[in-house]
């Protein structure tokens, strides 16, 4: 690779490209009792347990995201008009935003449990950093930021990262051309600049093509088309990039 052709800065999706994630069940049942001291429950139509109120809020909070994102792709919901949307379907009285906002929070810390960083990829986000190049993320996460950037600090992953954007700070998803323009302007490089690294087709690598990136599948994820472009595993980013 010659010095025209290599990148000043790699930009990176964060789930399933930098982090794995599970359900933690047994966090969100956990979570269910905090929601069950702060919630309005006396006289509303819930007549489950604690627990099982923090499992039932979180799969309908993840219904309405889904149903929120199937109607506008590109449009990140709002996730605190889910929240209380959530909570009023399943108490059957709509609490204030102030309650629904700490519901919210309250399920965000427990799902934060379950967030694992993929090991290898951040020791190629260590490597690249010490080589000098910029690293940026840019991922879909209709989640309230600061909790986001709450959690990259708790997998000490944001000490890599000279820019962070997540589509709920800007209300656009990935493969809308906005959040890809906010992304390299935070980032203070030209896309030509740039390559990304993302697990999805649509919302990753056609998304960060349309907007002049090179893009790159992640290690393990699923190509569409034959001959696209991906990393059988995270060491070969440095290969290319050496």
């Amino acid at each position: 690779m010659t010095s025209a052709d290599r990148p000043t800065g790699i930009c990176f999706d964060y789930g399933r490209t930098l982090v794995d994630f599970a359900r933690p069940v047994a966090a969100i049942a956990a979570a269910g009792a905090t929601l069950a001291a702060e919630l309005p429950l006396a006289g509303s139509s819930w007549t489950g347990t604690a627990g099982e109120l923090g499992l039932a809020l979180d799969r309908l909070v993840d219904q309405l995201v889904a149903e929120g994102q199937r109607a506008d792709p590109w449009r990140e919901v709002d996730i605190e008009v889910i929240h209380q949307e959530a909570l009023h379907r399943l108490l059957g009285v709509r609490p204030s935003p102030e309650l629904s906002a700490s519901a919210g929070a309250a399920l965000q810390r427990a799902w934060a449990t379950g967030v694992v960083p993929i090991e290898p990829a951040r020791e190629v986000l260590a490597t690249l950093k010490e080589r000098g190049f910029r690293l940026a993320l840019c991922s879909n996460a209709p989640f309230p930021a600061q909790l986001m950037h709450q959690q990259l600090e708790r997998l000490d992953l944001r000490r890599y990262l000279d820019a962070v954007l997540f589509s709920s700070e800007i209300g656009w998803r990935k493969p809308d051309p906005r959040i890809f323009a906010e992304m390299l302007r935070r980032f203070r490089l030209p896309a030509q600049a740039v390559w990304f690294l993302g697990d999805e087709w649509e919302a990753d690598i056609e998304g960060a093509r349309a907007a002049g990136m090179r893009a790159i599948l992640a290690p393990g994820s699923r190509a569409p088309v034959a001959g696209a472009e991906q990393l059988a595993q995270w060491s070969d980013l440095l290969v290319l990039l050496s």
